[in-house]
C-alpha cells in the first residue's frame, strides 16, 4: 500500500495529522483568567523597556510602522496623542504640529518615550515641535475642553480598560471640526480569524494588555463623531478611521 503513495501525498498526510494535533492541543490548552485593571497596568509598566524591540520587527514587515507614518502625518496644528506608551509615533510628527501633548496611563512607557524626545533634538535638522509629557488615564484626560486640532490615539482603544470613555475624552478634548486619528487592533470580519482572537483572547490580554478583539468601528459609531475615512488590513484585523468632531 505505502509502495502506492507519493512522497508528496505523505508530506501532505503528515502535515495534516500535525495540524489536527496541534489545534486538539490549543483546543484544550488551559486559558489563564484575565487580568484586573491593576494587573494590566502593571503588565505595560513590565513591557516598557522592552516593547520597542519586541515589537519592532513584527511592525516593519506587517507595514504598522508605515501606517503610524502615513496616519501621524495628517496631524496638524495642537495635537494630542492618547495613549501613546513608548513614543512610537514621535519621529513621524511633521513641522505642521505646533505643539504636541503626549499621554499616556503607564509612567514608565512614558519615560521611554522621553528619552526619544530627548534624541529627536540633538537630530541635525530637528523639527520636532514643542512636546509635553503627562501620566494621565484616558478616561479622565485632565485637560480643558476644545483645546486640539488633532487627536491622535494609536492601538488605544483595543487597550483601554474602559475605549468608550476613552474616545468621549478624545473627542472632548478637541476642537469642533476637529480631527481625531485612530489606528487601532480590532475583530476580523473573517469568521476563522474573529475565532482565532476569541480563543486567544486570554493569552493575548495577559501577554500584551491587548483585546484585539474589540468592535472599533462600533465603538467609534457610537461615539458621535463623522467618521471620514475606514480601511482595514491584515484580514481586517487593523483598522485605520479618521474621524471629525462635530
Amino acid at each position: 500500500m505505502l509502495g502506492r503513495l507519493s512522497p508528496l501525498k505523505v508530506a501532505g498526510g503528515v502535515l495534516v495529522y500535525g495540524v489536527g494535533v496541534g489545534i486538539a492541543y490549543e483546543l484544550r490548552r488551559p486559558r489563564p483568567p484575565f487580568p484586573t485593571a491593576c494587573e494590566r497596568c502593571h503588565i505595560f509598566n513590565a513591557l516598557a523597556p522592552e516593547y520597542d524591540a519586541q515589537i519592532e520587527l513584527d511592525e516593519q514587515s506587517s507595514g504598522i510602522l508605515e501606517l503610524r507614518k502615513e496616519m501621524v502625518a495628517r496631524a496638524r496644528g495642537r495635537v494630542l496623542e492618547v495613549g501613546a506608551g513608548t513614543g512610537r509615533n514621535l519621529a513621524f510628527y511633521t513641522n505642521s504640529v505646533s505643539e504636541l501633548v503626549v499621554s499616556d496611563y503607564s509612567e514608565p512607557m512614558l519615560q521611554v518615550a522621553a528619552s526619544k524626545v530627548a534624541k529627536l533634538r540633538e537630530l541635525p535638522g530637528a523639527q520636532l515641535p514643542q512636546v509635553t509629557l503627562a501620566v494621565a488615564d484616558a478616561g479622565k484626560i485632565p485637560l480643558p475642553d476644545n483645546l486640539f486640532d488633532t487627536v491622535v490615539d494609536t492601538f488605544g482603544l483595543c487597550s483601554f480598560e474602559k475605549p468608550d470613555e476613552a474616545l468621549r475624552e478624545m473627542s472632548r478634548c478637541c476642537k469642533p471640526g476637529g480631527t481625531i486619528l485612530l489606528l487601532e487592533h480590532g475583530v476580523s470580519n473573517w469568521s476563522f480569524l474573529s475565532w482565532w482572537q476569541a480563543h486567544r483572547l486570554n493569552h493575548h490580554v495577559s501577554r500584551w494588555g491587548c483585546y484585539w478583539n474589540r468592535d472599533i468601528l462600533g465603538i467609534v459609531r457610537k461615539s458621535g463623531l463623522k467618521i471620514t475615512h475606514v480601511t482595514k488590513r491584515h484580514w481586517g484585523t487593523t483598522y485605520v478611521i479618521h474621524c471629525k468632531r462635530l
